[in-house]
């Protein structure tokens, strides 16, 4: 399994850390006033958290949903701050710990995540290591202008990025590939095919892409999680 995951021995620049601290402060004072003042989506994770965690008391639930807010703020800070960070400070703020050693191996990959912790550093590290061999999916963005900017980061460090509607033409590049991604845990709205089980105690259907990409590439799928261990050090 490859995990990237925290190390608090790698000192990190101050000089470096200014515009972290900065844009931290900007997106908590942009959730405040979007989620306390306005009150964007206050009642959608407030019904979730019930559907999801029943046996849980009302103040319990409270303190996730205020921990998950302030989680959601950090991430905002810290993918805007990609646009800046080098490749130096990037593999100081996240350590990449392969304990198979499979990124090294002379192997095709096919590597899964989640929208858990930070996965857009955790697309950049792995980038670091693998460069353009590294293929990742994603879905575009209604704007143009939001498109570009995530594309932008993305792709910072080598990774190809490839709309998810284009498999179908692309499979040859796909094939060339060293590694594909996929954070591919959303509601799967357009899939025809899906695998519905019993998640956090509610009907879920999940993406039977990856499993079918695997099969296509003849490639092992390897989980890829990530733990924030301070705040700006994963």
């Amino acid at each position: 399994m490859v995990e990237p995951m925290a190390s608090a021995t790698v000192p990190i620049p101050a000089r470096d850390s200014f515009g972290l601290r900065l844009r931290y402060a900007c997106s908590w004072l942009l959730f405040f006033l979007g989620y306390r003042f306005f009150g964007l989506r206050r009642g959608t994770i407030r019904q979730n958290l019930r559907r999801s965690f029943p046996g849980k008391g009302d103040a319990e639930r409270e303190r996730i949903r205020v921990d998950f807010v302030a989680r959601q703020a950090e991430i905002l800070a810290e993918l805007d701050y990609a646009r800046v960070m080098g490749a130096g400070e990037l593999r100081a703020r996240v350590q990449l710990v392969d304990r198979a050693g499979v990124l090294a191996a002379p192997v095709k990959l096919v590597l899964i995540g989640g929208h858990q912790c930070n996965f857009e550093w955790m697309l950049l590290r792995i980038s670091l290591e693998l460069g353009s061999g590294l293929i990742a999916m994603y879905k575009p963005m209604g704007s143009a202008w939001v498109e570009r900017y995530f594309l932008s980061i993305r792709s910072k460090f080598g990774a190809r990025m490839l709309p998810s509607k284009a498999i179908r033409h692309e499979i040859g590049v796909i094939r060339d590939a060293r590694a594909l991604g996929l954070v591919a845990d959303q509601v799967p709205r357009t899939s025809p095919e899906r695998h519905w089980t019993t998640f956090l105690h509610q009907d879920t259907a999940f993406f039977k892409g990856p499993e079918r990409m695997a099969r296509l590439l003849r490639a092992p799928i390897v989980y890829v999680s990530m733990r924030r261990h301070a705040r700006g050090m994963l």
